[in-house]
């Protein structure tokens, strides 16, 4: 592989504001022309999209707007945090042998995310990526700080990041 692309997804329903960062990977996509492309994302939202995956959600909008064709296409669904994101990707990566040391790794994230997902990368991939983000979130950053410095934290000792996964199942099955 020359170019890998692996999205992280924000949700089920397809509103504005994501439907604008989805814009920005078909924009993408079609002028950098990469050769595999990796999904993520749960069954986040069960309550109000059931049988919605994140992932399958923005393979369907993107893939038919796309002039390029991908050699591979991946819809990683088992994800329910940041840090799902990137390890599970990680997997498909290993398992695929998709990236080489000259092989480009760009990573499409939510612009308030790109601190948080820069260090998983680097810890999990063992190597840089490009990040190319979206800015949308209304949280104030100082919050998303916390939710980083927790993730991190959680890559470090294993039973925090299934405290942290686990807790965001429950919460998909209230919304």
């Amino acid at each position: 592989m020359q170019h890998v692309v692996i999205v992280c997804g924000y949700g089920c329903h397809l509103v504005p504001v994501l439907q604008e960062y989805l814009d920005r990977i078909v924009l993408f996509i079609n002028e950098e022309k990469p050769d595999c492309l990796i999904f993520c994302g749960g069954f986040t939202q069960r309550k109000s999209a059931p049988g919605v995956s994140e992932a399958g959600m923005m393979y369907c909008y993107i893939i038919p707007r796309l002039r390029h064709s991908l050699r591979l296409v991946f819809l990683e669904t088992d994800s329910y945090t940041s840090l799902d994101n990137i390890q599970l990707a990680n997997k498909i990566n290993r398992r695929w042998e998709l990236t080489q040391p000259e092989t480009k790794l760009t990573v499409f994230c939510e612009a308030t995310r790109a601190l948080k997902h820069d260090r998983m990368i680097r810890k999990i991939f063992r190597r840089r990526a490009n990040l190319e983000t979206a800015s949308w979130e209304l949280m104030d950053p100082l919050k998303q700080l916390g939710s980083t410095i927790y993730e991190w934290t959680a890559m470090e000792f294993p039973p925090l990041a299934s405290y942290f996964r686990n807790k965001r199942i429950r919460r998909a099955e209230e919304i």
